[in-house]
């Protein structure tokens, strides 16, 4: 945590809150990479060779590949540990990057309704997340919020692949199996997003969502500053 903490008001939430809490979001996307580059190494690494003996008529011997418990006889070795099991990782990173994006939206519009003494609360609007938060911030707060912007667009194929990890598994197929045409269009358009049975999160898209996210942010900042100096 930083060690000094400004007054909480509007004019300092992108100043101070989210210039601290992103440099600790960036480290903790390294920390994640480093952490998925350390299973890969490891997995080619460590995986053990068997050669296991068959009857003597059979006249050959089998040669299994194992790691951490699972064999190539039964599994694909190189996706699980390559691919797989690193964007499970990096899955759960994305959830933890969307909560804190959606957390300081609401702490804004909570800002706002402090200095302003505004009737309504984020609660009292219909809708949740972040969209229930933009609108607070549009309609009670009177904030320009770039629903046109680039970055408002990433962030909202962002949620659909949030939605899909938290509703879905992460697959491209809804309950009734459909496909899920706005998502895949965007694992289509993404270098570090694949798959298509589900989606595969890659080395890069993490930090893709981090420098979106900053980048909203600062557009909603030109917009808080001016409003101040209207």
């Amino acid at each position: 945590m930083p060690l000094y903490a400004p007054k909480k008001v509007v004019l300092n939430w992108y100043q101070y809150d989210i210039s601290f809490s992103f440099q600790l979001i960036k480290s903790f996307i390294d920390g994640i990479e480093d952490q998925a580059c350390d299973s890969i190494s490891r997995y080619e690494n460590e995986k053990k060779t068997l050669v296991l003996e068959e009857a003597p008529e059979e006249n050959y011997a089998r040669v299994v590949e194992i790691h951490q418990g699972l064999d190539d006889e039964t599994w694909d070795l190189d996706g699980i540990f390559k691919e797989y099991f690193p964007s499970l990782q990096r899955r759960s990173a994305l959830l933890t990057l969307s909560g804190y994006f959606e957390h300081e939206l609401d702490k804004l519009c909570s800002l706002y309704k402090s200095e302003n003494s505004y009737s309504l609360s984020l609660s009292d609007l219909s809708g949740k997340g972040i969209d229930r938060a933009i609108n607070y911030l549009e309609k009670v707060a009177g904030l320009d919020v770039h629903k046109t912007s680039s970055e408002w667009n990433h962030i909202k194929s962002i949620q659909k692949i949030r939605n899909l990890i938290v509703h879905q598994d992460g697959k491209l197929k809804d309950h009734q199996g459909n496909l899920v045409k706005a998502a895949i269009d965007y694992v289509n358009k993404m270098e570090s997003l694949s798959g298509k049975e589900e989606v595969v999160i890659r080395k890069g898209f993490l930090s893709h969502v981090v420098e979106k996210y900053d980048s909203y942010f600062s557009l909603l900042n030109q917009s808080i500053s001016a409003g101040k100096n209207a």
